[in-house]
């Protein structure tokens, strides 16, 4: 899922501003099955020190810490991190911290960070210098270890529900720029993910999707949308207020206080093989910290 190719991050300092409370709130949670795939694929425990690339107000670096002896969360946006930073205090994870950087900055931070059970990207991956990344992360691994990148459809322009595209239309009419809507089924990529993950250096690599039913309602719908880059607040502007306005209208008409969405939740992971060295192995080829 998602297009291999590197992002151009060249105009995207903080496409998230404004968001970042809708973010914390509105976006859907990953749900346990995927959680659980990973803490049994990667031997999670307390030993393993767990980065979440990525992360975003904390939805994947929360429930990984519960099974982690230690997970870091990484994201060049300070206020989702402040987010992020509420929710953990909230659950009492004392065995997680936070890092103000994005994929560009995790050389900075090898010391900090090394070695790695496992590195996890959910729904960020797309915004990165793919390549260097992924480079840059096997040499931060333990062997064993790994990386997992997790998606879910983005239903806005992706869903194919009927109720979704209603609401894109209603979106498309306040904004110039909103992406056009795709079917999934048509949409091809040259160089998927599990065969980038194989082109760097990674093994045994996996994917598996993990089916979700998911239950909107208003104030999730409302909120999901303003959440989306694409859709920020800044984006709608002085006209936020009247979309909202007008969305509510248009769910209220539908004779259902909720809206069913039938979805999966994506993931892509690799393992760093055994045998490999890299610049944090000692003579005998085990990591060092």
């Amino acid at each position: 899922m998602s297009p291999s190719t590197d992002a151009d991050t060249s105009d995207l300092a903080n496409p998230f501003e404004s968001t970042e409370a809708y973010y914390a709130e509105y976006r859907p949670r990953y749900g346990d099955d995927p959680l659980d795939y990973l803490v049994t694929r990667f031997d999670l425990d307390e030993s393993a020190r767990v980065l979440d690339l990525g992360c975003g107000a904390g939805h994947l670096a929360l429930p990984l810490a519960a099974a982690a002896g230690e997970v870091v969360g990484m994201d060049p946006n300070e206020e989702m991190l402040r987010h992020a930073r509420r929710l953990a205090d909230d659950e009492g994870r004392e065995n997680l911290s936070f890092l103000v950087g994005s994929d560009a900055d995790l050389a900075e931070f090898t010391d900090d960070l090394a070695p790695l059970r496992l590195t996890t990207m959910g729904r960020s991956f797309h915004w990165m210098d793919q390549s260097q990344t992924l480079d840059t992360l096997r040499e931060l691994t333990e062997p064993g270890g790994g990386v997992a990148l997790l998606t879910d459809r983005e239903w806005l322009t992706k869903g194919t529900d009927a109720w979704q595209e209603a609401v894109y239309e209603l979106a498309a009419e306040y904004l110039d720029d909103i992406p056009a809507r795709v079917d999934p089924a048509d949409v091809e990529y040259d160089d998927p993910w599990d065969e980038l993950l194989a082109d760097h250096g990674f093994v045994d690599v996996e994917t598996r999707t993990f089916p979700v039913e998911r239950e909107w309602d208003a104030d999730g719908i409302v909120g999901y949308v303003f959440s989306l880059s694409f859709c920020s607040p800044t984006t709608f502007g002085e006209e936020k207020e009247s979309f909202e306005n007008a969305l509510r209208a248009q769910l209220a008409d539908v004779d259902s206080e909720t809206f069913l969405q039938h979805t999966g939740v994506e993931v892509v992971s690799g393992k760093r093989a055994s045998g490999c060295r890299s610049r944090l192995d000692g003579e005998d080829g085990t990591a060092t910290n």
